[in-house]
């Protein structure tokens, strides 16, 4: 569930999410290709010239004990480099073919295939009505609009961000229950009307793959071994849990500052979206098919219809593929995917028209500081550019006025108490409007974090080094509602719902309750009221006062614990019967408070309460009153996860 040391690596990755190239179909032409674009065939010396450095300087900065890198160009292997060590007990050597890569979300990508193969076969339609399809699952209905397969395999299907859930893994493999199973326990949300826009799930692969099993009649991952896998030599790959050959598994580590922390190889139950193992000659094998003509897993139309653009905030800008996120820079069009999570990061990058694509994995999570570095100078001395952007049309100051204000990132869960996670992020990016009509955009106190946007079209953006485009848009009133770039989407913040805002509000009503707590004990102790009512509710004020801020002060405290990385607690097992208990809490002093506000109006009907006595009441009582709304909006109020 909780993303380790969320303040650093929430500025970390939208950072490093900039630094990429920018996500989508080529856009207008206000950037140009260099002289120096590279058409001709990659050279695997000069590669390793500049490759290997920058990949031993970021492991030795990160704490990383081993990688692979791995490039395919015209159908052969043309480079592969193991470094360092698979693991450090056993003082294993990384080894390109032998070392079993828990790749994560790279099983995105070979998912959608798999459903591809399908579609092509006449079995389905990507553009109807997954229900149609799932027999042991059916997405809930909502918004008067079916899901699709196309909006699943574009995260555009509108279900709720579940990155950071309960319970998504087993501690055993006998307590694996199944996608379907799964599925059903633990319903994805749907917060978005499907199509409007993108919003990270892994649910929306977990679906797409159930659809797999209930059209082919097969467990999902025979499916794949029989039609993927077998037909591609892949033979150490598998979505089975645990790998059916262990043999070179490569060991996950956290560094906590001091020593590097095994991690253990995750159970998880919904295999689609994140259990496939593989080595990096199989990830080869993969990468040539998609790189071909797809003839041993997909005809070529099939494959363009795959890497092909099926969503945007814009046209010409940032979009999703299925399965894959769009790049593109002058004169390239490639496609990428991340796979994340228990100690272990992998990247896939495919350039179909040079014909060439590399595989990353390591062993530790640095944010993808790694894999964004490696990319972001591979494009670029591959393909420079340097721009050529046309001075703000007329009416771009006025526009971008509009635009100014607090964003924040899409990437968090609305129906669960992970949702949580969101209170210590800063209040970045920002968004600030200069006089000559471009946008200034902060994600971080850091002036180098910042990024200088010029006007190409009312609502549309393009960096002013020209490798970045940001795509802002309205709601339905006319107002600014967010903004997308590469791969991140943004939500602009009111005022009141800012990170600032949350934590005065939780800071006031600490102060509150804990003042009302201090007061109703010594009153009561020293001058308590005459009558047994005033006493009773006198009271029943403190009790719930003084729980109310226990509650603050330790979930906080909890909280602060589990961000900083100092909880040894695996929440994808599911929530510990303490914190659950913890969480129960609330739902005692909502009951509690709504005693106070009866013991109000009696007491106020009855006259036991002096004037001053009863506007200090009254207002403790409309402060507690108030405190429940804001549990609910952080999903404290039941057991929501």
């Amino acid at each position: 569930m909780l993303r380790r040391r969320v303040v650093q690596m929430l500025v970390l990755l939208i950072v490093a999410g900039l630094l990429l190239p920018s996500s989508g179909r080529p856009a207008a032409a206000s950037t140009a290709a260099l002289p120096g674009a590279q058409t001709a065939p990659l050279d695997p010396a000069e590669l390793a010239a500049w490759l290997e450095p920058l990949i031993e300087e970021q492991m030795a900065a990160a704490h990383i004990p081993g990688a692979v890198f791995l490039l395919v160009q015209d159908g052969q292997i043309a480079y592969a480099r193991a470094f360092g060590l698979a693991d450090l007990a056993q003082q294993t050597p990384v080894d390109v073919e032998a070392s079993l890569w828990r790749v994560m979300s790279l099983s995105k990508p070979v998912t959608a295939v798999a459903l591809m193969q399908l579609a092509e076969q006449g079995k389905l339609d990507l553009h109807a009505d997954a229900n149609t399809y799932l027999r042991s699952y059916r997405l809930p209905e909502a918004f008067g609009q079916p899901i699709t397969a196309d909006q699943l395999l574009t995260h555009s299907a509108g279900l709720d961000w579940d990155l950071d859930d309960i319970g998504t893994a087993a501690a055993t493999p006998a307590e694996l229950v199944g996608n379907a199973r799964f599925l059903t326990d633990h319903p994805p949300a749907r917060v978005f009307p499907p199509g409007q826009q993108t919003l990270y799930s892994n649910a929306a692969f977990d679906i797409a793959g159930q659809m797999v099993e209930d059209v082919s009649g097969i467990p999902f991952a025979e499916y794949v071994d029989r039609n993927i896998f077998q037909p591609l030599g892949m033979t150490r790959s598998s979505f089975v849990q645990p790998p059916p050959q262990p043999a070179g598994l490569v060991t996950g580590y956290e560094f906590d500052g001091e020593r590097h922390q095994p991690v253990p190889l995750p159970l998880w139950q919904d295999p689609p979206s994140r259990s496939l193992t593989a080595t990096a000659p199989d990830m080869a094998r993969f990468m040539q098919a998609l790189l071909g003509d797809g003839s041993l897993i997909l005809s070529a139309d099939a494959v363009a219809t795959l890497l092909d653009t099926h969503f945007t905030y814009r046209e010409g800008t940032p979009g999703v593929a299925y399965g894959w996120d769009v790049v593109t820079r002058p004169g390239v069009a490639a496609v990428w995917k991340d796979g994340g999570g228990a100690g272990a990061l992998s990247r896939i990058v495919l350039l179909p028209e040079e014909g060439i694509g590399f595989f990353l994995a390591y062993n530790l999570d640095d944010g993808f500081g790694l894999g964004n570095a490696v990319m972001a100078e591979f494009l670029e001395r591959r393909f420079p550019v340097a721009p050529h952007l046309a001075p703000p049309p007329a009416g771009a100051a006025e526009r971008g006025q509009a635009l100014a204000g607090v964003y924040r990132l899409t990437d968090y869960s609305r129906h669960t108490i992970a949702k949580l996670l969101r209170l210590p992020w800063p209040d970045y990016p920002q968004v600030t409007a200069r006089g000559d009509g471009r946008l200034l955009v902060q994600f971080g106190p850091d002036a180098a974090t910042n990024h200088e946007l010029v006007e190409i079209a009312p609502h549309y953006y393009r960096t002013s080094d020209g490798k970045a485009d940001y795509v802002f848009w309205e709601d339905e009133p006319g107002r600014p509602a967010g903004f997308a770039v590469g791969a991140w989407v943004t939500e602009k913040v009111a005022w009141y719902d800012s990170g600032q805002a949350h934590m005065l509000m939780l800071v006031a009503f600490a102060a509150i309750f804990l003042a009302s707590a201090v007061a109703g004990t010594v009153i009561g102790l020293r001058h308590p009221p005459a009558s047994r009512l005033a006493r009773r509710s006198l009271w029943l004020l403190t009790a719930t006062a003084a729980l109310n801020f226990t509650f603050l002060v330790t979930f906080f405290l909890v909280l602060q614990w589990v961000v900083s990385g100092a909880a040894n607690v695996d929440f994808n097992i599911g929530m510990p019967t303490w914190m659950a208990a913890l969480v129960a809490l609330p739902l005692l002093t909502t009951a509690l408070t709504v005693g106070l506000l009866a013991a109000g109006l009696l007491g106020w009907r009855r006259h036991t309460w002096s004037g001053r006595g009863l506007a200090l009441y009254g207002l403790v009582t409309a402060v507690s009153l108030l405190f429940i709304p804001w549990l609910n909006y952080w999903n404290l109020l039941g057991f929501r996860w």
